[in-house]
């Protein structure tokens, strides 16, 4: 796998990018469920219900379409102010009750009644002459119209009405060409246009929740981010994990220049974890195939760490953010207390990076150029009910379906200088190590 190409027309995320969208990706699922729990979106969940359900539309739709003048209210007051303004009605009504029509009323009903026929009578008699007048005056008239009618009742009916409280709320509202404004529903309308525009609510609307789910199914198991100073702070442990008691976890190979040197080779500094290969000579254990453990000197040590008591795992992701100085084998990998299986999240010979597993047929893997391992990436293996998946940065480099391990294996890291190689110094430059497990 070449990814020369793929770094060059963007297709390879730089390390810092992805270590970016790493922690973009944590802050976002930790921002949605934030989000997620506050009052201000249920309250906007609650109003979203409200504000577009068919009852509000169209109580929204009936206020703002419905003209004033075809409303109930409108009739009331229409009428009401016509008969205020019926001066015949007004001039019943303020004689009705007067002590000048009762006093007429008891003269119709007395004998001297009768002597308003007579003219002579009518100017002899002041009380008669009053009387003749009133008669014929206009309020009087006004009176006999609407004396047996329903309108006076009518116009008090409708003063007591104009004069209550609701009556002049309602004429307020239906009379004001804004009264949507006015309304409850307005208000529950532009809160949610409020809490529409907050930028959480965006943010948590905008998220597909399934893949938010998926995402918060990958449980953390294993981090290291090399707080620790010493090796025996650190869940690593040097040398080999074996099954068998009877082999040495400290041990170098007869067929390898380096001797492990029991994790004095391996410290965090910064926050970054160094394993460093160096020029020294030791006398240190040995496997020789033929001889078994021997004594042998050696002009350079290394280190071999691992998690075997710490931590391990079938399946999941592995993670870690390496570089590698120094032309001699680097690796990472996922082994068990035998030979096989071994998976390596990256395996570095000098000259080219290869990434896959050993298995009893060999090894199932590939190599990738067209990065320099001097800088940092983000190693990374997927390991799934069905396959294995290898990735450098954002892109994936291998997959295999064969040979997939049914046991716990541990991480490990280590450094060596085969037999054939040319001896130097060197380094591996740890930043981090992750792992997770699918629930």
């Amino acid at each position: 796998m070449n990814l020369f190409f793929k770094k060059l027309f963007g297709k390879l995320h730089s390390t810092e990018r992805m270590e970016r969208h790493i922690m973009e990706e944590q802050e976002r699922i930790a921002r949605f469920r934030q989000v997620e729990k506050s009052p201000e979106l249920k309250e906007y969940l609650e109003l979203k219900k409200i504000v577009e359900s068919k009852e509000f539309f169209q109580k929204k739709f009936n206020l703002n379409r419905t003209e004033y003048k075809s409303t109930p209210t409108y009739a009331t007051i229409r009428r009401y102010k016509e008969l205020l303004h019926d001066k015949q009605l007004q001039m019943c009504l303020e004689l009705e009750g007067s002590k000048r029509l009762q006093d007429y009323l008891a003269f119709r009903d007395s004998e001297d009644y009768i002597k308003l026929q007579s003219r002579k009578e009518v100017r002899n008699s002041l009380l008669l002459r009053q009387m003749y007048d009133f008669e014929r005056s206009k309020e009087y008239k006004s009176y006999l119209r609407y004396r047996d009618s329903k309108v006076p009742d009518e116009y008090k009916a409708l003063v007591a009405e104009v004069a209550t409280d609701e009556f002049k709320k309602a004429l307020a509202f239906w009379s004001n060409p804004n009264r949507w404004k006015t309304t409850d529903e307005y208000q529950q309308e532009a809160r949610y246009k409020q809490l529409a525009e907050r930028a959480d609510i965006i943010f948590y609307l905008e998220q597909d929740v399934a893949e938010i789910e998926r995402m918060e199914a990958w449980k953390t198991t294993f981090v290291d981010e090399l707080s620790w100073h010493r090796l025996s702070e650190s869940p690593w442990k040097a040398g080999f994990a074996y099954d068998s008691p009877k082999l040495l976890s400290q041990h170098s190979f007869a067929n390898e220049q380096q001797a492990y040197n029991g994790g004095k080779n391996v410290g965090a500094v910064d926050g970054k974890l160094r394993l460093i290969t160096k020029n020294e000579k030791v006398t240190a254990p040995a496997w020789d195939e033929k001889k078994g453990f021997i004594n042998k000197d050696f002009d350079y040590t290394s280190d071999v760490i691992q998690t075997a008591d710490s931590f391990r795992q079938e399946g999941g992701l592995f993670m870690a953010k390496v570089r590698l100085e120094g032309p001699i084998h680097h690796a990472m990998w996922l082994g068990s207390g035998k030979k096989l299986p071994k998976i390596c999240l990256f395996h570095y010979n000098g000259k080219r990076l290869t990434v896959g597993a050993y298995t009893e047929s060999g090894f199932d893997g590939t190599t990738v150029t067209g990065i320099n391992v001097g800088d940092y990436y983000i190693y990374s293996l997927q390991w799934t009910e069905r396959e294995l998946i290898w990735y450098v940065n954002n892109v994936e480099v291998y997959r295999t379906a064969h040979h997939l391990p049914k046991e716990k294996l541990y991480l490990a890291l280590s450094s060596f200088i085969d037999e054939h190689q040319r001896a130097h110094e060197a380094q591996i430059h740890l930043a981090w190590v992750r792992a997770y497990k699918n629930s």
